[in-house]
């Protein structure tokens, strides 16, 4: 099968997914989610065991603030009878019928249909080595395309590099894959995706190689500093930019309009903004944090004014006023212990943190997610929505990526 079959079958769908108006995506643009104004009443957050003695799971928490169970997990699908899986990242399909998660360590992938039953999602499938279906291995990032799963994987299927994109149905069934950029300079890394339709662009970003991310720390000659741009329908590589040690999360401006975005350097707590300039994506840093701050996670609010970046290592979420992207100006912080994903809402006004990174380098910390109301003025801490994820019957469960129903 040829390497641009995933992108150019697509070209018909491009146009009308830059223009649907049903509300802002939902990490990936293809996904149609919640309406801008539309609250959410489920929050999915992909959890860990945290002794990964028992399943990994996925924790239903009710995010209706007229429910009786208002900031409880109400219901948890485990992934069967697997353990140590390292429950990392998982994605909507296009139509958010299905979540994909992934064991970041086990190689697994676990299909849960959450239509059916919303409050209690069912696993209905299990895949269970992707190195063997794929020839890749380490699935990190889930970005739902037409017709199915863009899952980007870390390395090769021995551990090592390169990684690449690989290209699942709806069902699991392996499509296609797209190597990394693996150059004298550049040894494959990849670990997030973004695309940008309008443009025809995607980026690509760096971490490291499944053989490397149990060090503690990853040695830093063993993490990458390099972000790919591709021609998006050609599925080509047309930049390799270096910037900084561990570029992680590809955050693209919203809108059919806007022609940047954002990107956090974990390993130089540094942040990036990157800007169409006819055709060519140029980069530049344009916010220093403090050092080993360990930046996680960014979010952009959904007119674009506001920069949310998450300091794992620094305990602490802020906010930026990004009008002039080139040039962004702190607003407020919020103290927080080792904050990591982040989950915004299409009104913008409410950001759900959790609070795990990787089981070798989770602190002891009480495991929970939080919700700071958000806006223009600053953020503060709602106290009401305070989700514990130490007391499950199998022990704490360590609270990673989340998505919004």
């Amino acid at each position: 099968m040829k390497r641009t079959l995933l992108f150019t079958a697509l070209v018909p769908l491009l146009a009308l997914a830059g223009a649907r108006s049903s509300g802002p995506e939902d990490e990936s643009v293809f996904v149609t989610g919640l309406r801008a104004g539309q609250h959410e009443s489920l929050l999915y957050v992909w959890t860990s065991d945290a002794d990964a003695k028992d399943p990994d799971f996925l924790s239903v928490v009710d995010a209706d603030p007229k429910s009786p169970s208002y900031a409880k997990v109400i219901a948890t699908a485990p992934t069967g009878s697997t353990v140590d899986n390292e429950a990392h990242h998982f994605g909507y399909t296009v139509n958010t019928d299905r979540i994909f998660a992934g064991g970041l360590v086990s190689n697994r992938l676990f299909i849960y249909d959450v239509k059916t039953d919303p409050r209690h999602p069912k696993l209905i499938k299990t895949l269970p080595d992707l190195g063997a279906l794929t020839g890749y291995s380490g699935p990190h990032t889930y970005y739902a395309v037409p017709g199915g799963v863009m899952i980007a994987m870390l390395g090769a299927k021995d551990g090592g590099g390169p990684g690449a994109l690989v290209k699942l149905d709806n069902d699991g069934k392996f499509l296609e894959a797209l190597p990394a950029p693996n150059r004298p300079d550049d040894p494959g890394y990849m670990y997030d995706v973004g695309v940008k339709p309008e443009l025809n662009r995607m980026v690509t970003s760096s971490w490291t190689h499944p053989h490397h991310f149990r060090g503690n720390p990853v040695a830093p000659e063993n993490v990458g500093d390099a972000v790919a741009v591709w021609d998006w329908k050609a599925g080509k590589v047309l930049q390799v930019e270096h910037l900084e040690k561990m570029p992680l999360e590809v955050r693209w401006m919203h809108g059919p309009g806007a022609r940047g975005g954002f990107i956090n350097c974990a390993g130089a707590s540094t942040i990036w903004y990157w800007e169409d300039k006819d055709g060519k994506l140029g980069f530049s840093r344009v916010i220093q944090l403090p050092a080993n701050s360990t930046p996680a996670d960014v979010r952009i609010s959904y007119d674009n004014r506001l920069l949310y970046v998450s300091l794992f290592a620094g305990n602490a979420v802020q906010q930026y006023d990004v009008s002039d992207p080139l040039h962004p100006k702190f607003i407020s912080e919020v103290k927080l212990d080792q904050p990591n994903m982040m989950k915004l809402t299409p009104d913008s006004r409410r950001l759900y943190v959790s609070n795990s990174l990787l089981s070798n380098l989770d602190g002891k910390v009480p495991f929970r997610v939080r919700l700071l109301n958000v806006g223009p003025q600053g953020m503060t801490l709602d106290e009401k929505f305070d989700v514990d994820f130490d007391h499950f019957p199998s022990g704490a469960g360590r609270p990673h990526d989340m998505l919004l129903k």
